[in-house]
């Protein structure tokens, strides 16, 4: 019975740990529509990196407060207010 227990709580410990490692960073990539954001989200491997258009990195100090939300297929998605933008940004999760 112990050792479910203790499997049963391995996958939450491994999830924690990537999402631990992924907030480190001290920049974030942001676009001016959501579906540059969906496509770099969506994107694996070097294509993850690959630039799209209207898109760019930015610091995580310069994000401000949330405008706008959505929510597709369970994904959440903001647009953030940013520091010397004149409109929101699409932030990739």
């Amino acid at each position: 019975m112990r050792s479910r227990i203790i499997l049963a709580a391995l996958p939450i410990a491994v999830l924690g740990a990537s999402q631990g490692a992924a907030q480190d960073r001290s920049t974030v990539t942001a676009c001016e529509t959501l579906l540059a954001t969906r496509r770099i989200d969506a994107a694996t491997g070097p294509a993850r990196e690959a630039p799209e258009a209207g898109c760019r990195t930015i610091p995580k100090a310069n994000i401000g407060t949330v405008e706008q939300r959505a929510l597709i297929g369970g994904a959440p998605y903001e647009c953030m207010t940013v520091a010397g933008s004149g409109r929101c940004l699409w932030v990739v999760p």
